[in-house]
């Protein structure tokens, strides 16, 4: 199996094992544990996991420039992205989350057209207009127009959090072309640790431990390492191989199963609102991204 065919099947494994974490996440929050106590546990034992992989790979950064990109990668990718999601995810439902989530390829498109300077065509513009229309939608009828609702302040925090994941992709795709992967991400998560130590240390105490179920320390276990851990290595791998775009189009997966699963564990329902939205959002992705890559593809000898 080539390298290609590998990055594909890394970012089917990474988001199938996103689209069951919105479900594992809401389990825990805020009952057994608080958004940034999980947020702590994601980030500083990864950190030291990734730290521990770097030891058998014998490369280092060799491009002092490249340490921007690593200090941007880290704030946005690691510190802030880690935050807003599951903050945002406390306030919010797993449906709406992976369907807000799924604006990212929009907000990569975007972030690459302000940041490297990529040209932007009319379908591509019509794209990110209305998959933008689509995910507001989806906010606007959970009290955005009166500043109300359940899920309004959850929403917007994982429509931020989307966009910082999109400045990260700018940011970490060319380190990935550059080094080994679990280079870059020691680094990466190094920084992040940094800059949120100081935010959740604190909040860690505040979880008893001493109650917590079997189950529920399993279901933290299962986010720290498989969707921390793994899926950050999964993906930047892909990123080494693929453009961020095709990478961001995967995320397609991650509200699938995250309906599925939510619906059968009674957690969250699919409404109208919902479907109406996700087509919306759906076909603003394809124009942006599916569309373009089939004119590439005329166009390459």
């Amino acid at each position: 199996m080539n390298n290609i065919w590998k990055s594909h099947l890394a970012l089917f494994s990474a988001n199938f094992l996103y689209g069951l974490n919105y479900v594992i996440v809401k389990g825990i929050i805020p009952e057994y544990i608080t958004p940034e106590a999980l947020v702590f546990l994601r980030i500083i034992p990864t950190t030291i996991l990734f730290w521990f992989a770097g030891i058998f790979v014998n490369q280092k950064i060799s491009d002092s420039k490249d340490y921007w990109n690593i200090l941007f990668s880290g704030f946005f990718g690691v510190f802030i992205n880690n935050y807003l999601f599951i903050k945002g995810l406390n306030y919010s439902s797993p449906i709406d989350a992976s369907i807000i989530m799924t604006t990212n390829p929009i907000l990569v498109m975007i972030v690459a057209a302000i940041v490297l300077s990529e040209r932007m065509s009319a379908i591509k513009i019509g794209g990110i207009i209305i998959g933008i229309v689509g995910a507001l939608m989806l906010i606007a009828g959970k009290g955005f127009m009166g500043f109300k609702g359940q899920y309004l302040s959850g929403d917007l925090m994982l429509l931020a959090n989307s966009v910082s994941f999109a400045v990260y992709f700018a940011f970490a795709r060319p380190l990935m072309r550059k080094y080994d992967a679990v280079v870059v991400l020691k680094w990466i998560f190094l920084v992040g640790a940094i800059f949120y130590f100081p935010v959740g240390f604190g909040k860690l105490f505040s979880t008893h431990w001493n109650v917590m179920p079997g189950k529920i320390i399993f279901s933290i276990s299962y986010v720290v390492v498989f969707t921390t851990f793994l899926t950050y290595f999964l993906i930047n791998y892909s990123l080494k191989y693929l453009k961020s775009t095709t990478v961001s189009i995967y995320i397609y997966i991650q509200p699938i199963v995250a309906a599925i699963v939510a619906i059968i564990t009674g957690m969250d329902r699919i409404s109208i609102l919902n479907i109406s939205a996700s087509l919306l959002v759906f076909l603003g992705v394809y124009l942006v991204s599916i569309v373009n890559h089939k004119k590439m593809e005329i166009k390459s000898p």
